[in-house]
């Protein structure tokens, strides 16, 4: 039973992951019209952190315990996206970087709470 629990956890934990990846990828040119016109020059590094995200919250999805790893090195990324957001230099929406700091946070303490689940098992 205590296998099941673990299994759901993380399978919604990487869920909340994929989901906010590709929120992050829709985020500039909803948030901020202009982004297309700059072929996204501001959110290069912050789109390429949300693709690796999505992935890695589709393998934590379909396979919650098989590779455990995944757990921090998602936490790991959504902090990077968090500092991206906060010594933002080059440009861009406020909102897309507020937008970057929330959704950031969001995966960041979704994946501790699975590894906190999971190191409590």
């Amino acid at each position: 039973m205590g296998d099941l629990h673990g299994r759901t956890v993380e399978s919604r934990a990487g869920v909340t992951a994929f989901l906010a990846g590709v929120w992050l990828i829709a985020a500039p040119p909803v948030l901020h019209f202009g982004a297309s016109l700059h072929a996204f020059r501001p959110y290069w590094v912050s789109m390429g952190i949300a693709v690796v995200i999505m992935l890695l919250g589709m393998v934590r999805a379909m396979a919650p315990l098989d590779v455990p790893l995944i757990r921090p090195v998602t936490i790991t990324l959504a902090l990077c996206l968090i500092v991206v957001a906060l010594v933002r230099t080059d440009g861009g929406s406020a909102a897309v970087w507020l937008n970057q700091l929330v959704v950031g946070t969001l995966i960041a303490l979704s994946a501790a709470l699975a590894l906190l689940i999971s190191l409590r098992r």
